[in-house]
Order: C-alpha cells, then sequence, then structure tokens
C-alpha cells in the first residue's frame, strides 16, 4: 500500500505569489511552501509523485505579463529538482491535481478556465492525473483539447483510472446545490464516494476532503465517516486550508491536504 512515511517540517521552497484578500483587502502577496516527503511503495515506475492543490493565485512573467501561478509553477519545480535530486528524470514523475487551479487575483473566489496549468505541468513532468475543483470551468474546447492529450487525465464524475501500476479514483467538485457548477447533492456525492472506495483504490483524489474534529481541522464529516468504513487509502484533497499538512485516521487512512502547497514525495530511503 502507497503510504506517506514523512515531510519535512519545513519547506524547501517558498514561490511569492499575488492572490485577492479576504474581507475585500484587495491584492495581497502570499507565498505557497513547496514541501520534500518520502512514500512507501512509489511503483518502480517513477522517481517522484507531486502533488498540489488550490494554486489560487497569479505570478508576473520575465515579460512582465501576469501568469496563473500554477502555469509557471511546473518550470520553477522542475529546476528546483535538477538542483536538489538530480537523479529524478522528469518524464518519471506522476503529478496528482486536487482542482481549483484558477485565480483572479482582483476577486476572490472567481472561477475560469484552468487550462493553462495542466498543459504546463504535462509539458514538465510524465504523466498528470486530477479531478475538477469547484470554481474550474473549463471551456469546451480546452476540455476536448486536454482529454484529447497523452498523459492527462482528468476526472470529475466517480472514476477510477489505471496509471502504470497505480489504481487511481477520482471525485471533483463539492458538496451543494446540484445547479451551480461542480456541485452535487449530498447524498449523490457520498454515493459515488462509497462506490470508489468499495474497489479499493491505491489513491483517492478529491477535491473536498475530510475533516478532523480532533485537530480542529475542517472538511467535511460525512467525508472522513465514510472512509473510516473502508479498508485505507491515500487521499489526496484540497478546498480548505490546514496548518498541518497530513493526518492519519484510526483505520489507517492517510489524508494529505494539498490546498496552496506543492509536495515532491520520493521512494523511502533506507
Amino acid at each position: 500500500m502507497i503510504r506517506i512515511a514523512k515531510i519535512g517540517e519545513e519547506p524547501v521552497e517558498q514561490v511569492p505569489y499575488l492572490a485577492a484578500g479576504t474581507n475585500g483587502k484587495g491584492v495581497v502577496l502570499n507565498r505557497l511552501p513547496i514541501f520534500f516527503g518520502e512514500m512507501e511503495n512509489i511503483p518502480d515506475a517513477y522517481d517522484a509523485m507531486i502533488i498540489t492543490s488550490d494554486l489560487q493565485g497569479v505570478i508576473e512573467s520575465v515579460n512582465g505579463q501576469q501568469v496563473l501561478l500554477g502555469e509557471a509553477l511546473p518550470e520553477m519545480v522542475s529546476l528546483l529538482l535538477q538542483i536538489e535530486k538530480p537523479s529524478i528524470r522528469r518524464e518519471r514523475v506522476l503529478v496528482l491535481l486536487c482542482g481549483d487551479l484558477y485565480a483572479d487575483p482582483w476577486k476572490r473566489g472567481s472561477s475560469g478556465d484552468p487550462s493553462p496549468v495542466w498543459q504546463a505541468f504535462r509539458r514538465e513532468f510524465g504523466i498528470v492525473v486530477g479531478v475538477v475543483g469547484n470554481h474550474d470551468l473549463f471551456d469546451s474546447g480546452s476540455i476536448v483539447q486536454l482529454q484529447g492529450m497523452t498523459g492527462i487525465t482528468i476526472i470529475n464524475d466517480p472514476e477510477m483510472v489505471q496509471v502504470c501500476q497505480l489504481r487511481i479514483a477520482g471525485l471533483g467538485g463539492i458538496v451543494g446545490r446540484a445547479d451551480k457548477p461542480n456541485r452535487r447533492e449530498r447524498k449523490e456525492f457520498l454515493k459515488g464516494l462509497r462506490e470508489l472506495l468499495q474497489k479499493q483504490p491505491d489513491i483517492l483524489l478529491l477535491h473536498q476532503g475530510p475533516d478532523e474534529p480532533s485537530l480542529d481541522l475542517q472538511g467535511l464529516s460525512e467525508i472522513r465517516e465514510c472512509l473510516q468504513q473502508h479498508p485505507p487509502v491515500l487521499v489526496c484533497c484540497g478546498h480548505v486550508h490546514w496548518e498541518r499538512s497530513w493526518i492519519e485516521l484510526a483505520q489507517g487512512t492517510q489524508v494529505l491536504n494539498a490546498d496552496g502547497k506543492l509536495f515532491v514525495f520520493t521512494r523511502k530511503s533506507g
């Protein structure tokens, strides 16, 4: 079973970006932390796994134009790996995206097309698999283009895909009014979640994740309760920010919250 062994306490890098502030504060400067970690049982097909979510900001590019944070990030991470972990081959990196990859720094909670982010990660690395966030509104043309690209798998409705030696399940969006984009009625969302867990995936990608009241971590309690009724799985999610990066539930499921963070996992040493 693929499991997190450890994550560095301090980020190896922090990427500055512009984002919409809370409570009408206008545009604020934030920093996206990049953490290195280790996992047990990363398949032989991969040198590393990158996991990230909620890249809701922009960066000023070298020519003075603003691009989405997630559009600029892959090249930065690739350069960082060349320096810090030169043995990693870019084409042998699996990228897992947990949604909300679009941002407008002048409008908090804005929605739009995140396809440039997906394309940027695919240009730099081997395979990209991810779920749709509630603020990801793909243009009809761009979603067709992405779905036709080799090495990209976008999941919204409950689905499980085989990627090399991994069974990756995904469920996009959040619980909410079904007449709004990328939202599902609570009953429908939980039904899809249970069906995926019954298939016993290696990794479960969600945008909206569970809570953990004992640690005052926000999320959906029904997701936690559902996870605890099934065999252990590695869950990757985002949507709400946790100060701590990951937890382990009583029955062994690990939950990695990648909201506003990026993780690079390599094989456990020793």
